[in-house]
């Protein structure tokens, strides 16, 4: 309580003072059945990887799972340097309250967890020294009823939407700010992740030309805004089924966000453990929600976590305003990652997301390396065929040959003398 009550007065005097936040990366959590030893394991590895938090998304807050979940996870970051923030999903409760569940409120219906969890030491607080509040959509609700809420709350929250599906909110228009500004303390832009179902221009993937608008409103505002990092989006669930390409969409964005560090407070990755929309990092865990299930068994063959060491090497090249590094001694950090279905198989039975033409036959990669490098390349290999071979300079290198086969895929880096120093395979 003692380090709570510190904490809150340091961002309070910051405030006072026209001094800003420090940056912060969060990972998307989702909040389904996570036993204790799970929820302390997930923490200790986002730890480990650099994140500052996680944003627990809840659906219905009404479900059992839900407060033995948000307890295991607040208990286990006790006294840690790890914080969270609820994050109201709204889609999801609505899909909820349509099956018959109780949460037919919109966000009053998450009064208890709040009330439970808002002063915990490791609950999250925004510039303001007020506890951080996110959603997953507006809900369909007014900006009568959200401002009615946050009264509820005597406003002492620092209020962080999604609400990018409501009208001019990606244009940033004046009657978007007029109906809604007064309300939020930022903004954060989910969709903004990928390129729009069924784009597959490469000059669209990993783009922050849909935040640029809404970066802007939000500056000339006084607002913050959190921005969203992902992988890919494929998902046969939530009653959708759906392809964004994740060949190069992560290490373009990364690189991207890290050109406008300046105007970006927070990172929200999506997700950690989203196993039904295929873009975790982290674990997916058996005992968790009933879609998810069914990707547990597939995630022990197809792990995320190679993804790791990039999140890390971004992390630390967002806070320092740097470029992205590996860790202080190693040669190198990188990986590699490809869709084992080619775009020519047939499934017999199964129909097609929408989206799937914009997927490619590619092995995509991405490898950091320390400042000074000279003399390395990296050599992509498909099924026994080297399929492109690519000189690699200091910071993030990235590519996405196309050619790949059925069969085993492997990415080489080679030093000037053509010895192989690191290898992935998969």
């Amino acid at each position: 309580m003692l380090l709570s009550n510190i904490f809150s007065t340091t961002a309070a005097l910051l405030l006072l003072l026209g001094k800003p936040q420090a940056k912060a990366v969060f990972a998307h959590y989702m909040v389904g059945t996570v036993n204790k030893d799970h929820a302390q394991t997930d923490i200790d590895n986002a730890i480990a990887i650099g994140l500052d938090g996680f944003i627990l998304n809840i659906g219905d807050p009404t479900a059992s799972y839900v407060s033995k979940t948000l307890k295991n996870l607040f208990d286990y970051a006790s006294g840690k340097n790890f914080k969270m923030y609820v994050s109201m999903d709204l889609a999801a409760s609505g899909a909820a309250c349509t099956a018959g569940r109780s949460c037919c409120n919109g966000p009053t219906d998450y009064k208890s967890i709040f009330s439970e969890y808002l002063g915990n030491p490791s609950y999250y607080l925004g510039s303001n020294g007020e506890p951080m509040i996110s959603t997953y959509t507006a809900g369909g609700f007014s900006n009568t009823t959200w401002n009615t809420w946050k009264s509820s709350l005597n406003s002492k929250m620092y209020f962080v939407p999604m609400f990018d599906e409501t009208n001019g909110y990606y244009d940033s228009v004046s009657g978007w700010w007029s109906e809604w500004g007064d309300l939020v303390d930022g903004l954060f832009s989910w969709e903004a992740a990928w390129p729009v179902v069924g784009d597959g221009s490469s000059p669209d993937c990993g783009s922050l030309s849909p935040d640029m608008p809404v970066m802007s409103g939000a500056s000339n505002n006084d607002k913050s805004y959190m921005i969203a990092l992902s992988t890919l989006q494929y998902k046969d669930a939530y009653g959708t089924n759906l392809y964004r390409p994740g060949q190069l969409n992560l290490p373009i964005r990364m690189n991207n966000i890290l050109g406008s560090a300046s105007e970006i407070d927070f990172v929200e990755i999506i997700t950690w453990n989203d196993g039904p929309e295929s873009h975790y990092i982290g674990n997916v865990w058996t005992e968790s929600s009933d879609t998810s299930i069914m990707y547990c068994s597939p995630q022990a063959n197809y792990p995320h976590t190679a993804w790791q060491p990039l999140v890390t090497s971004f992390i630390n090249a967002y806070k320092a305003n740097n470029s992205m590094a590996p860790p202080s001694g190693a040669t190198a950090i990188g990986s590699m990652w490809y869709k084992t279905i080619l775009q020519g198989a047939s499934c017999s039975g199964a129909t097609q997301p929408n989206g799937w033409s914009t997927g490619t036959d590619s092995l995509s990669w991405a490898v950091v390396l320390p400042s000074g490098s000279s003399g390395m390349k990296v050599r992509l290999t498909s099924n026994g065929s080297v399929i492109s071979t690519v000189s690699v300079n200091s910071g993030l290198n990235f590519g996405s040959p196309t050619g790949v086969q059925a069969g085993p895929q492997m990415l080489q880096l080679v030093n000037s003398a053509g010895t192989v120093v690191m290898t992935a395979t998969g």
